[in-house]
């Protein structure tokens, strides 16, 4: 599980950095969709966690 965790807060966190310099370079809606994106990510990661390795 180890890498699995590796993987998914990578992505996760590349998304929400990604989020959060967009809404400082006034590009709302794209900003936006990368917060959402890193948050449907990590509801993911912990169900998927939740599910099978629990």
């Amino acid at each position: 599980m180890g890498i699995l965790t590796f993987i998914a807060m990578l992505l996760i966190g590349s998304a929400f950095s990604a989020g959060f310099l967009l809404l400082f370079k006034r590009k709302t809606v794209l900003g936006i969709v990368c917060f959402g994106l890193s948050i449907i990510g990590y509801i993911a990661y912990s169900y998927i966690a939740n599910k099978y390795f629990v």
